[in-house]
């Protein structure tokens, strides 16, 4: 596993980047909302080529996959979602994981961003 995840210790949540992207919108949650529908449109594809890229034991599409996913993590304040992107990124550019290895990452990675998910909607909500 990359030494800098750890489930129990890395929030789903970016508290400081979330008050980042409010203070973008004035306080508001209009920014955030699209940012998320964006983010929910386009992980559930990245994860699918993920998925197929481990299956077929592309390195460079395993990279460069989760090169995007940890972008859009960062972008959106998910760490666990990134941690895990950053991961599977190495990984694919140096072939430091078993294909099962790397199976089991794209797992975690895909229940990060399930709940990155529900954090973010309840997070909106709780903003009215």
């Amino acid at each position: 596993m990359h030494p800098t995840y750890d489930p129990a210790t890395t929030p789903v949540l970016d508290d400081q980047v979330m008050a980042q992207l409010l203070d973008l919108d004035d306080g508001e949650t209009g920014l955030l909302t699209e940012m998320f529908e964006l983010y929910q449109q386009d992980m559930p594809q990245r994860l699918d080529a993920l998925d197929e890229a481990t299956r077929r034991g592309n390195l460079v599409g395993i990279a460069e996959t989760a090169h995007a996913i940890k972008g859009a993590a960062s972008t959106m304040g998910i760490p666990r979602a990134r941690a895990l992107a950053a991961c599977l990124e190495a990984a694919g550019r140096k072939s430091e994981l078993t294909p099962e290895e790397m199976g089991r990452v794209v797992a975690q990675l895909r229940e990060a961003y399930l709940e990155s998910v529900e954090a973010l909607s309840q997070f909106l909500a709780s903003r009215g």
